[in-house]
């Protein structure tokens, strides 16, 4: 069995708070036999001699005692920098993979167009094929301009009244068919009367991410379902699945920024790790809020946008 290699960062922090305990033990010791030469110290510049070794030893300890706190500061922000680091290469490892994977298929795919002998529905096949891939390469750049875009906090969302059951009734229309091309069955409802203060094109991505998050963590021959209602002056969107779920300790990072579930060790396509992100950098900024739940022992996850209807 390979033996884990112990991070440098806590060696060093090892080998400084055992440094730092030693002088505090050599201090204490120190003040404890020199209590006779304290006091004559302290008789010397005017301060009582009877409770003198108790402050100086009080003052030497604190001051260790702050060392040994600052140290810990100082490690837990290396520690966050590192992880942010390991993560942000993980991030670009899974977008090069990310696009590698469509622009081979798009090679192929052309390579045999240009070919040629091909029957009509094969051709229609392959160049179907070609706009799949390259509509999963156009949604991974705008995720990855976005998420810079929030990271900035440049350019706020314009947002505008938008009426739910109009933007949902066209969405569903256009998602439909680029959902089940990935092999699982969409099934929506629309119940809502509602207007919102929302940027349409933000809450077309918030609503790619889920389907896409979805659709990625279902069976094959699954289904993902849909909700959107009015509740308590609020438009409520439920998107749910019957996939791998997500274990309890998780849920409360699943929106952290290259987020990476540890059920896609499985085999299934990796993410980017910046979908969720977005989702919750969206929503809040159209003043709504999202949530992740899932059951344990029981298979799917459920994720909830809740958006402020506009007064009637």
């Amino acid at each position: 069995m390979r033996r884990k290699r112990r991070s440098p960062i806590v060696a060093a922090y090892v080998l400084s708070l055992l440094v730092t305990i030693a002088l505090l033990v050599v201090w204490v010791v120190y003040i404890v036999r020199s209590v006779a030469r304290v006091h004559e110290m302290a008789g010397r510049v005017g301060v009582p001699s009877e409770n003198s070794h108790w402050i100086v030893l009080g003052v030497g300890c604190g001051l260790l005692s702050l060392l040994i706190g600052g140290l810990t500061w100082q490690l837990a922000q290396a520690l966050a920098t590192r992880r942010y680091s390991l993560k942000q290469e993980e991030f670009i490892s899974n977008v090069t993979h990310e696009l590698k994977t469509p622009l081979a298929a798009i090679k192929l795919h052309a390579q045999t167009l240009r070919a040629g002998g091909l029957q009509p529905a094969q051709q229609a096949r392959s160049l179907d094929l070609v706009l799949q891939q390259a509509d999963r390469m156009a949604k991974l750049v705008d995720d990855v301009l976005e998420s810079s875009r929030q990271l900035a906090r440049k350019r706020p969302l314009q947002l505008q009244p938008l009426d739910v059951a109009d933007f949902f009734a066209g969405y569903f229309a256009e998602a439909t068919p680029r959902v089940e091309a990935q092999g699982v069955h969409l099934a929506w409802q629309l119940d809502s009367r509602a207007r919102v203060l929302a940027a349409a094109d933000a809450l077309d991505q918030v609503m790619n991410n889920l389907l896409d998050n979805a659709a990625r963590f279902s069976q094959r021959g699954g289904e993902v379902r849909c909700r959107v209602e009015d509740q308590n002056g609020s438009v409520r969107i439920v998107v749910e699945d019957d996939g791998v779920g997500i274990p309890r300790k998780e849920l409360p990072h699943v929106f952290d920024r290259f987020y990476q579930a540890g059920n896609e060790r499985d085999g299934r396509r990796r993410g980017t790790g910046l979908g969720l992100s977005i989702v919750a950098g969206l929503v809040q900024e159209m003043n709504g809020r999202v949530e992740a739940t899932s059951n344990e022992g029981r298979a799917g996850s459920t994720f909830v946008v809740e958006l402020p209807a506009l007064a009637s």
